[in-house]
């Protein structure tokens, strides 16, 4: 009986423990992103155009977020994928500077910063070329 009672609490042992998170991104989401829809809110989704508000993503995990084209805030990022379907892919970002955790929506050709659910924004951001 203490056989098994020992077996129980190594299983629950090792079941507990927690893998550590990795950065869950395709190679393609590193370089510069423009912001280039914003939705939600309570004004419809508005085109953008040029406005120097932008992501640099880093493979080191870094990230510099630009304003009017002039760096604002920089520090390291996390995505945490929840759910794929096809070639979309939800789940959140974290940076570190300032500290914030946002929604992600992750597309071949854009991504989507924030929830335009309860009246949110987003800003939906395409890859500078």
């Amino acid at each position: 009986m203490k056989k098994v009672l020992m077996m129980i609490a190594v299983v629950a042992c090792f079941a507990a423990c927690k893998k550590d998170e990795k950065l869950q991104v395709t190679p393609g989401l590193f370089g510069k992103w423009e912001l280039a829809y914003r939705h939600g809110g309570l004004s419809p989704s508005v085109k953008v155009n040029n406005t120097g508000d932008m992501y640099q993503f880093n493979s080191d995990s870094s990230y510099v977020r630009y304003i009017d084209n002039k760096a604002t805030a920089s520090g390291k990022f996390s995505i945490n994928i929840y759910e794929t379907r096809d070639t979309l892919k939800f789940g959140i970002i974290k940076f570190t500077n300032p500290t914030n955790t946002e929604a992600w929506t992750e597309t071949p050709h854009s991504i989507t910063i924030g929830s335009s659910i309860a009246d949110g924004p987003s800003y939906e951001y395409v890859k500078v070329k």
